[in-house]
């Protein structure tokens, strides 16, 4: 094709943008800022949310959630909450929110080594006690029988009881504390509420038909080295969800050519 012929002394001409391609231009730059900041917002979401769930106070609902500071709350009318002063007294006293309102009401709950038993500790670092006649205290500095508790989920309803080395329940009520109950009833059905981040998260637990299953360990379950084909037919039976019984198949055979 010919092109136009062009002289010294012409001044070049400016092309005219098409005004359809300047919107779309300023479309594209528009429709890249709010992705970028959508996706920002949504990262920013997920920190806010991985931060909500290691802060603040929660219901302990297993055993593994028995870790750090709690409180021990009747869920009454009002509630009740268990306390310690600065003598050791321990008390109860009335709560509005299911969050500590002071460091009186918090305890610090650890699990004795080798052992199912707890302790508590005061916030000023002293052990709870339990006399043999129930009275409930928290002025010692060492563990003993006296301040081991055993502490237990109930087997109906929602909560948890607590009974000392005297085979007593802890009851909370509006005039006093004390671990002398014979029996777990209303009183006696504590709310555990302990701090998120102290909680210990279940494991994740690995779909075995999601994994992949190495040559190492397959020679491992049998007990022997193995050859091209019997590992390609173990790996399948293991995708199959039969891989016991084809390594019996293959221990039989391997018997089998050992007699010839």
């Amino acid at each position: 094709m010919v092109s136009k012929l062009t002289f010294k002394n012409d001044k070049p001409k400016k092309r005219k943008r098409d005004k359809a391609g300047e919107v779309d231009d300023q479309d594209d730059i528009y429709r890249s800022k709010t992705s970028s900041s959508s996706q920002t917002q949504k990262t920013q979401q997920g920190h806010e949310d991985h931060k909500d769930n290691d802060e603040g106070w929660v219901n302990a609902k297993t055993k593994d959630d028995l870790n750090g500071p709690c409180m021990f709350i009747l869920n009454d009318s009002p509630p009740l909450c268990m306390a310690s002063d600065g003598s050791g007294k321990i008390f109860s006293t009335v709560i509005k929110s299911y969050d500590p309102s002071n460091v009186q009401q918090v305890f610090v709950l650890g699990n004795i080594v080798q052992s199912e038993k707890y302790t508590l500790k005061s916030y000023l670092g002293k052990y709870f006690t339990v006399s043999k006649y129930g009275i409930c205290e928290a002025t010692s500095e060492a563990i003993g029988p006296e301040q081991e508790l055993a502490i237990e989920r109930k087997e109906t309803g929602d909560g948890w009881v607590m009974t000392s080395a005297w085979d007593k329940y802890l009851c909370l009520s509006p005039n006093d504390v004390r671990c002398d109950s014979e029996s777990a009833g209303f009183k006696e059905t504590l709310m555990i509420r302990v701090q998120a981040k102290f909680r210990k998260r279940p494991s994740k637990t690995i779909d075995e038909s999601q994994r992949k299953i190495h040559t190492r360990e397959l020679e491992d379950k049998v007990g022997a080295p193995l050859d091209y084909e019997t590992i390609k037919m173990l790996k399948k039976s293991f995708r199959d969800g039969r891989l016991n019984e084809a390594i019996l198949d293959v221990k039989e055979k391997m018997k089998t050519d050992h007699r010839c």
